[in-house]
C-alpha cells in the first residue's frame, strides 16, 4: 500500500493476497494486473468415460520466470499469495487436467526455478468432485500412509505444517489438509511446493490420487469400511511410488 495516511473506512482489502490498498495506489496494488482464471473443459469435444480431472495450484516463491508460466497453455491464471512475502512470488493455477495431459505439466514444473527455497510455498491439488468423493473417505486414504511414502508422493500433513492439518472431521478452510469448500472439487492442500526439485513426484502424486478416486468411485457411500480404504491407499500410493520411479530410471537410460 502507498504511504498515504487513510482511515479504515478509506481502504480497500484484497480477498486474493490479504493487503489492504486505497483509491490512490490501486494501479500499483499486485492483483491489480493479475489474470481472472478462465477454466477450459479438458474433455470438450471427445466423450468421457470418466469425469477425473486434476488441477494445481503451483505457488513459487520469490523471483522466477513469470513469463514461461503465465505464457503456457495449460496455465489458466495467477495472483499473488498472502503466504508468500519474497519479492516476485505468485501462485499460478492450472487448468483442469486429465492424465493424458500429466507428462506435459510435469515438463513445465521441471522448468520452475527460483532464488530462494520454497519452503513457505504449497502445491495444492484439486480433483473432481462427485458424491462418492467425499473428505472422510480421503481422510482415512491419507491418514493409511506412512512418513516415506507422503515424502515420495510431496505431501506434508505429517509434517504438522499449519497449512494442511489433517484432523478427523475438519474439511473447511485454508490450514486443513482436505478443504470440502469448492463447489466443483476436492481441494487437497497437503501436497509442498511444485518446481524443479519436487517435478519428479508429481506422477506419482497424480498417479496416486487417480487410483484411489477409480476406487471410491465404485463403491456407493457408505460401502467401503475404513480399513479396506487405508489398505487400498497404501497399496495405490506403493505402485505409484514404485512405477514412477521405474519410469524414471527408464527416461535416465535413454
Amino acid at each position: 500500500m502507498c504511504d498515504d495516511r487513510l482511515c479504515s473506512d478509506c481502504q480497500e482489502y484484497c480477498e486474493q493476497c490479504d493487503e489492504r490498498y486505497c483509491p490512490y495506489c490501486y494501479e500499483r496494488h499486485a492483483c491489480a494486473n493479475t489474470q481472472d482464471p478462465c477454466y477450459r473443459d479438458p474433455y470438450e469435444g471427445r466423450p468421457v468415460r470418466e469425469p477425473f480431472t486434476f488441477g494445481l495450484e503451483i505457488e513459487v516463491d520469490g523471483n522466477h520466470d513469470t513469463d514461461m508460466l503465465r505464457n503456457h497453455r495449460l496455465i489458466a491464471g495467477w495472483c499473488p499469495d498472502g503466504s508468500l512475502h519474497h519479492d516476485g512470488s505468485f501462485e499460478y493455477q492450472s487448468e483442469p487436467m486429465t492424465m493424458s495431459q500429466l507428462t506435459e505439466i510435469r515438463r513445465l514444473v521441471e522448468r520452475i526455478a527460483t532464488d530462494t527455497d520454497n519452503t513457505l510455498s504449497g502445491g495444492h491439488m484439486h480433483i473432481s468432485r462427485t458424491g462418492r468423493q467425499t473428505p472422510a473417505r480421503w481422510y482415512w486414504a491419507l491418514e493409511a500412509l506412512d512418513e516415506t511414502q507422503c515424502e515420495a508422493l510431496n505431501m506434508r500433513h505429517m509434517t504438522y505444517t499449519r497449512w494442511c492439518e489433517l484432523i478427523h472431521g475438519d474439511y473447511c478452510g485454508k490450514d486443513t489438509a482436505i478443504n470440502d469448500t469448492h463447489r466443483h472439487t476436492i481441494e487437497f492442500r497437503t501436497f509442498g511446493p511444485w518446481h524443479h526439485d519436487t517435478a519428479g513426484r508429481l506422477d506419482a502424486a497424480v498417479h496416486y490420487m487417480h487410483a484411489m478416486w477409480r476406487f471410491f468411485q465404485k463403491f456407493p457411500v457408505p460401502k467401503l469400511k475404513t480399513r479396506d480404504i487405508r489398505a487400498m491407499s497404501r497399496v495405490a500410493a506403493t505402485q505409484a511410488i514404485n512405477d514412477t520411479n521405474a519410469t524414471t530410471a527408464g527416461r535416465r537410460r535413454i
